[in-house]
């Protein structure tokens, strides 16, 4: 059994927070937040931020052909359609959406938009995602792969002109997509 080496690192209002830990699989996760877009700004209210995307990295020991190839099967047995796979590395899709569950899992166990009167608006309303898998070598032969997850929530049954909420990832697709790539890479 190896251990992870899980790092996170986030932009707090000017402090930097890191928290290492460990857990069984064979792969160097890490995860670096970039600033925060500004979502609300007026001389009433303070200045709202929506969460930084993060992107969780691992190193595979396969050649980055294995692991391309490990990313696509990936992406087909979670049933998302690849939009996205170019030379550059990228695979993903940069707009589909799910609701209720996606990697066989509710929905509000990978991400948290907001409560209503009814509950986590995660259970019910539409969840458009973002999911993009970048692949590189490193110096040693390893290959890296980078996920970056992002995710907005409507309510379409108030209709679908309603503004997107903004969601935060629980790390839980990232996690995920990064196992099952590395399981596959690793046969």
């Amino acid at each position: 059994m190896h251990c992870i080496r899980i790092r996170v690192t986030a932009v707090v209002v000017g402090a930097a927070v890191s928290m290492v830990g460990c857990a069984s699989t064979g792969t160097v996760i890490e995860e670096a937040a970039k600033h925060p877009a500004t979502i609300f700004q007026g001389p009433e209210a303070q200045t709202m931020y929506s969460d930084a995307p993060v992107s969780v990295t691992g190193a595979i020991p396969r050649p980055m052909a294995a692991v391309r190839t490990a990313v696509r099967q990936a992406f087909t047995d979670f049933s998302i359609p690849i939009t996205v796979d170019n030379a550059a590395g990228q695979t993903g899709n940069t707009d589909f959406y799910r609701t209720r569950q996606f990697m066989g899992r509710p929905m509000t166990e990978l991400v948290s938009c907001g409560s209503g009167i009814t509950g986590p608006n995660a259970a019910s309303f539409r969840i458009f995602m973002s999911l993009l898998v970048t692949t590189k070598t490193d110096a040693s032969g390893n290959t890296v792969v980078a996920v970056l997850f992002q995710a907005t929530a409507r309510d379409v049954q108030q209709g679908t002109s309603n503004d997107r909420l903004v969601c935060r990832s629980s790390g839980r697709v990232e996690q995920l997509l990064l196992e099952r790539i590395t399981t596959l890479a690793l046969k």
